[in-house]
């Protein structure tokens, strides 16, 4: 009976030591993480850090920049859902030339067949975020205008 409560009790210091390198072992991996994303914000083209951490540092900071950017034309989209009428807004994405455009037009002008906002973003420039946030900056006082005016009108 002594032999079974021995091993019921290495049984359960075993759990209890496994269950504790697994957060160590969580922890170590966040802290890894975290350290990435610090490495990429640091990061100049010009000085060079060590192998594994300077490409994990860039891949890491290259997938947190197009995220940024794939939420910002996310916001764009939704905020054509609030486009007031009698305005139109049209947004086409390019896969094989990656780019994102948005036109916005009034169907009742007659005299002016012509976009009121037109946009244009190329995902592989290097300027891509600064674009879409000013892009994102023109749609969102385009729409504050409109609705000011029709107010006005009203």
């Amino acid at each position: 009976m002594s032999d079974l409560k021995t091993a019921e009790q290495f049984y359960q210091a075993s759990l209890e030591n496994l269950n504790k390198a697994k957060e160590l072992h969580e922890a170590t991996d966040a802290t890894s993480r975290k350290t990435v994303a610090l490495f990429s914000c640091f990061i100049d083209e010009t000085k060079s850090i060590s192998g594994d951490v300077e490409l994990a540092a860039r891949s890491n900071l290259k997938e947190i920049q197009s995220r940024d950017v794939l939420a910002v034309i996310n916001s764009i989209v939704a905020m054509t859902l609030d486009m007031p009428k009698p305005f139109l807004a049209h947004c086409c994405a390019g896969s094989a030339i990656k780019s994102f455009d948005i036109y916005v037009w009034n169907p009742n002008d007659k005299d002016s067949e012509d976009a009121r906002l037109e946009g244009h973003l190329i995902l592989d420039k290097p300027s891509v975020l600064e674009d879409a946030l000013s892009l994102e900056s023109q749609l969102a006082e385009f729409i504050i205008e409109v609705k000011d005016n029709a107010e006005v009108t009203a």
